[in-house]
């Protein structure tokens, strides 16, 4: 059965408590970023089908897998975990990529696997008194197909496929990538950037203090 069909909108779930933070990054810097600091501890937000719901239906817009109210309805436990189990995979490459460093093999594995799952096409959508419009279908799930797509978008993006240059956030305690392609940007967002000035400005006063006291 594929994801082709059009379905019946109903009224979007309320948000979670403890989403992550949308960055307005490309498709898979952002699936990567669904890890996130809160008050100093690390979360996950992906942590219930809920959580993962939310996150599809707000990113939806990168996506060419239609991802329609039902569909979100129905993700579950399972979807979760292999939700979490590709973005675990995407982070560790993304960061050997900048870092420089030898892959894992398995995470490797991982993301080809989900990359080969769905076996996408192109249908022919074209309504009276409309412009024909490509349609995108699936033999897999929209949940699953929605994987394969971020999958695909990781490869492009770790072959340089694409024009994205994923940067780790080098702010204090921040776990984010961001695209350094887009514009000049040092930091993944104006509020880490912020903070990395001030690091910067709390260590030369502490500096400074230190070599003007006198020797006892």
């Amino acid at each position: 059965m594929s994801s082709c069909n059009p379905a019946p909108a109903t009224t979007p779930a309320s948000t979670p408590e403890g989403v992550p933070p949308l960055n307005g990054e490309p498709l898979a810097l952002e699936f990567a970023n669904t890890v996130f600091p809160m008050r100093g501890v690390l979360q996950d937000g992906f942590r219930t089908p809920e959580h993962v719901s939310w996150w599809l239906r707000s990113c939806r817009h990168l996506f060419t897998t239609p991802l329609r109210e039902p569909d979100l309805a129905a993700v579950d436990e399972t979807d979760a975990h292999c939700f979490v189990l590709l973005r675990d995979s995407a982070r560790r490459l993304i960061d050997a990529h900048i870092q420089g460093h030898d892959p894992e093999r398995w995470d490797i594995a991982q993301v080809n696997r989900v990359s080969a799952l769905g076996r996408p096409w192109p249908s022919l959508l074209w309504e009276a008194g409309r412009r024909p419009a490509a349609l995108h279908c699936s033999t897999a799930p929209p949940a699953v197909a929605a994987q394969t797509e971020i999958a695909q978008a990781l490869i492009e993006l770790l072959a340089g496929i694409t024009d994205v240059r994923p940067t780790a956030c080098p702010a204090p305690g921040c776990v984010f990538f961001f695209d350094a392609g887009r514009a000049r940007r040092q930091w993944c967002s104006q509020g880490c950037g912020n903070r990395a000035r001030a690091a910067r400005h709390y260590a030369r006063h502490q500096s400074g203090s230190t070599s003007s006291q006198s020797p006892i």
